[in-house]
């Protein structure tokens, strides 16, 4: 997964809490960190939480875990794809789609 991260010309912070106090002995993290320059034809566009790029992949949300995760709640979040040169529409189909609503009731199909 990737989550692309404003940053400004001063010093930055992000605090982010990984796991609870039942997983955080047991888990393991590799944290990557990429700069990108605001005029990189690889930056995502102003509000894009993920920029997916590419002529075909998979697009998955944060704690998709292979269709068993659970939503993340109270996100502020936005996956972008980038048009690719020469193409003029994008295709997509779900192999599965599974989604909880209140009261306990589930929709898939």
């Amino acid at each position: 997964q990737h989550m692309y991260v404003p940053a400004s010309d001063q010093c930055n912070i992000l605090n982010g809490n990984i796991g609870s106090a039942s997983t955080a002995a047991t888990s393991a993290f590799t944290i990557k960190v990429t700069q990108i320059e605001c005029t990189s034809k690889r930056a995502a566009p102003s509000g894009c939480t993920q920029y997916f790029t590419g002529d075909s992949g998979t697009i998955e949300t944060y704690n998709y875990n292979s269709g068993n995760g659970v939503l993340l709640a109270n996100q502020d979040y936005s996956a972008c794809i980038r048009t690719e040169r020469t193409y003029c529409a994008i295709c997509y189909w779900s192999t599965s789609f599974k989604m909880s609503v209140p009261g306990g009731a589930a929709a898939g199909g």
